[in-house]
């Protein structure tokens, strides 16, 4: 009896290749995203707040000004190993940034903003991912 030596490759069927190309094209899919600049987290705040609050353009510019100067403050932060200073860290910015936004918002602005917040942090503790 004659025996053949045939590589591992060989006995695979071309579905088979066909399926390891596509997991290895989309694997990049799905690797932790990069995080974003503090620019684009401000950006995107303010635009969640334009569309949300009905942000008049002066306002726009005021409020994209206090997110920015709090997305870079808030990007130190996250650098903070232990959870409870980091944590302390995040609730004082916030506070402080609310205060800032509270005199360039009417007060139906502020309360819809302020429900914004919460509803964004109650989604994230029930592992909703935020953007």
């Amino acid at each position: 009896m004659k025996t053949t030596s045939r590589s591992l490759f060989s006995s695979i069927p071309v579905i088979g290749y066909t399926a390891v190309w596509i997991l290895l094209m989309i694997s990049p899919a799905f690797a932790q995203q990069p995080e974003r600049s503090a620019e684009d987290r401000a950006k995107h705040q303010t635009e969640t707040m334009k569309t949300e609050l009905k942000l008049t353009p002066a306002q726009e510019t005021k409020v994209y000004a206090i997110n920015l100067k709090y997305a870079e403050k808030m990007g130190d932060v996250r650098n903070i190993a232990d959870t409870a200073a980091r944590r302390k860290s995040f609730e004082t910015l916030n506070k402080q940034k609310d205060s800032e936004l509270k005199p360039i918002l009417t007060a139906d602005q502020f309360k819809s903003y302020q429900k914004m917040v919460a509803d964004m942090r109650a989604k994230r503790q029930q592992g909703g991912q935020m953007h």
